[in-house]
């Protein structure tokens, strides 16, 4: 008689994925720019976001086998020049100083992948610069805090406007989930006050998500009514039995009490609206740019539009997974990232509220309107036209450091 009870040798766990494995590397590299180490809430992300099923003791050693440490190992083992480096290279990127420890600490594990201790990012930091710690003084950003109790993701989105572009001709309009705090979608614009144009890039979000919240916040500007008439005309033809009475699909309140996106506009500004105005008006103090110029005004508005998108897009996807503060008085979630609640919520109390709906008629209403075009800062033969010729200056990725450079190259090719 055979004792072998697995005579077919089939494993019944799944096949886990090796430290070559180009979804899972990826994946592991994208939490540790996340500032995640924890291996066994690694284990949980890679879950929920991939399918991938891995024990804890596994991720420790895939890790390791790609070199991802912690700050501890990090600090103790680089060379203390290349550290200095990294930190100074975080803060060069800043030039108005408004990037705190904290910031600096989460954009070495965003840009460069590194983990460095608090503590040594401090010395380095009061170093190199302790007048920008003086700058960053915290009472004077206050902003007053009005409870709120979430209970699911999606269940309301709250969205705005952002102008403190406008003075260099850009302007932003976003959308935040209001449990989790997290960023889904944001848009550099030629404008954020034309309600057929807010009405698309809300319809765009609803497409990616592949649903709608519960309920859409806004304030009540002129911009918003479109984006009111079509969240009451979907959830009408998807969700006919929600009650619009007892919960409206869309709601206004002043911008003030939009606390979800209100509370995000100060780092947004801090981060990178602040140094892209500077670097934007120092080309035309230096000459560099003249607006009056039609050949030079298209230029600039394509190129700046991308390079602020592009920043924007950067900016968002580091705020989701960096880590929040934690906040005892707080009723979300707090000492964890904003992907973290995004793709776990279970985990901090919450589930998930998305109303579905069929993309393919957001689709279809979407090019009815006119499809990106509406978007664009300058007509598409020219933005192709610039395009093309951008090309061929095979620059590796446009940055603030060398907006200008690659604007006075372009111009020489126009």
């Amino acid at each position: 008689m055979s004792h072998n009870r697995n005579p077919g040798g089939h494993n019944q766990h799944q096949d886990v994925p090796k430290a070559d494995d180009e979804d899972l590397v990826a994946a592991l590299h994208k939490y540790h720019r996340e500032g995640l180490t924890n291996k066994s809430f690694i284990a949980q992300r890679l879950a929920a976001d991939h399918n991938i099923i891995m024990h804890s003791s596994t991720v420790k050693r895939r890790r390791k086998t790609l070199g991802l440490s912690g700050s501890k190992v990090t600090t103790n083992t680089m060379p203390h020049q290349e550290k200095v480096q990294r930190i100074v290279d975080e803060m060069d990127k800043d030039p108005t100083k408004g990037r705190g420890l904290n910031n600096i600490k989460q954009r070495l594990a965003f840009n460069q992948g590194v983990h460095l201790t608090r503590d040594f990012i401090s010395q380095v930091m009061h170093t190199q610069d302790e007048d920008g710690f003086r700058l960053r003084e915290p009472n004077s950003k206050q902003i007053t805090r009005v409870k709120k109790n979430p209970t699911a993701i999606n269940n309301r989105w709250a969205g705005d406007g952002h102008d403190k572009l406008y003075s260099i001709g850009f302007a932003i309009w976003a959308v935040v989930d209001d449990a989790s705090a997290k960023w889904l979608g944001g848009w550099v614009l030629p404008t954020n006050r034309v309600g057929y144009v807010i009405a698309y890039v809300y319809l765009s979000l609803v497409e990616k998500c592949g649903g709608m919240p519960h309920q859409f916040s806004t304030d009540c500007g002129s911009e918003t009514t479109q984006v009111f008439a079509f969240g009451n005309a979907l959830r009408t033809i998807f969700h006919l039995d929600i009650d619009h009475h007892e919960l409206p699909a869309h709601t206004y309140m002043r911008s003030i009490h939009n606390i979800s996106i209100e509370r995000s506009w100060l780092r947004l500004r801090l981060d990178f609206g602040n140094n892209a105005v500077e670097i934007f008006k120092k080309g035309m103090d230096d000459g560099i740019y003249n607006p009056n110029d039609k050949t030079q005004y298209d230029l600039c508005q394509w190129l700046w539009s991308n390079l602020l998108q592009q920043e924007l897009d950067e900016f968002m996807e580091f705020r989701n997974g960096t880590k929040m503060r934690r906040d005892r008085t707080k009723a979300g979630p707090s000492s964890c990232s904003r992907n973290d609640v995004y793709s776990l919520p279970g985990e901090f109390g919450l589930k998930n509220d998305l109303l579905a709906i069929d993309p393919e008629v957001v689709r279809d209403i979407k090019k009815a309107m006119g499809g990106d075009d509406l978007l664009r800062f300058v007509p598409r033969e020219l933005s192709e036209h610039f395009e093309a010729l951008y090309s061929t200056l095979h620059v590796e990725k446009l940055t603030m450091e060398i907006v200008w450079v690659v604007f006075q190259r372009l111009l020489l090719l126009v």
